[in-house]
């Protein structure tokens, strides 16, 4: 074989192994390709790439059922093209902080897609210094469970508040005609109210006459209280009912003296006891 022979073998070997890589490199591509389309397919989340301005750069196919507008609407446009002005002034904002801090920036709302509200948990990661990487993902589940949770935690709240209450001014019929009302504890402004809301209430309901308001075990009475008080016993004769105050202890009473307060026109007694003797006897 001669010289010319020789190389142009060479020539035509080399060609043929350039030509097996590259179709060796084709397939990897290829392969590449439809595992980053894979990929792609499997995940959920909206992929957004946008510069410092809000402009769309690129759209990744993920998921476009959770897209604002079609990708092809949106591909070159900015967030104020797209979305009304005040949320494309807060997703602006975040973008713009991101590249600012060079820090990933956290952000939930949501947005409405097909005819549905949908909230989303999103992360913008800076790219480089004009770029950013937006990612969310769908949360709306998440956050009907939360506003499921809670609204049971407020309804146990106002039935714990409303059990709360009914203890804190119990109402007990000890016959057809009488009610006993036992007081314990410290009564401040509010537990005044909710004690004159009961009794009027009671009383209506039981058509009673008489109500026995002991206060044996209340710690301490103000002016204020005391005034609620006997507004409270005045609202009941409004009824047609009279009020029986038991319980008043000597310092309690020496308070309600210095206090100008005048239960004259109400009937009391030292203790329960006797106060329900009284009630039975006349």
């Amino acid at each position: 074989m001669d010289s010319h022979k020789e190389a142009k073998w060479a020539d035509e070997h080399t060609l043929q192994q350039r030509i097996i890589e590259l179709e060796q490199r084709v397939h990897e591509l290829e392969q590449s390709e439809a595992e980053v389309s894979a990929l792609f397919a499997a995940m959920s989340d909206v992929i957004l790439v946008l510069d410092s301005d809000g402009q769309y750069l690129k759209i990744a196919p993920t998921n476009p059922s959770l897209l604002y507008k079609p990708s092809e609407e949106m591909l070159g446009k900015t967030i104020h093209d797209i979305m009304p002005a005040e949320a494309a002034d807060v997703f602006v904002g975040k973008i713009r902080h991101a590249l600012e801090t060079h820090q990933i920036v956290h952000i939930e709302y949501f947005l409405p897609v097909q005819g549905g509200d949908v909230w989303f948990a999103g992360s913008v990661s800076p790219i480089n210094d004009t770029t950013v990487l937006w990612v969310a993902r769908d949360v709306t589940e998440r956050k009907k469970a939360e506003e499921q949770r809670r609204t049971m935690q407020d309804k146990i709240i106002q039935m714990q508040a409303a059990t709360l209450a009914e203890l804190s001014t119990p109402l007990i019929p000890i016959s057809d005609r009488v009610l006993v009302m036992p007081l314990i504890g410290t009564i401040d402004t509010r537990r005044a109210q909710n004690v004159l809301d009961t009794l009027l209430h009671g009383i209506a309901e039981k058509q009673a006459e008489v109500v026995i308001l002991d206060v044996t075990g209340v710690v301490t009475l103000d002016s204020q209280v005391a005034d609620t008080l006997l507004k409270a016993a005045q609202a009941v004769q409004l009824l047609g009912a009279r009020v029986v105050l038991t319980g008043i202890r000597p310092e309690v009473a020496q308070m309600l003296v210095g206090l100008g307060i005048d239960f004259s026109n109400i009937i009391t007694r030292s203790t329960l006891q006797s106060g329900i003797t009284y009630v039975l006897e006349h």
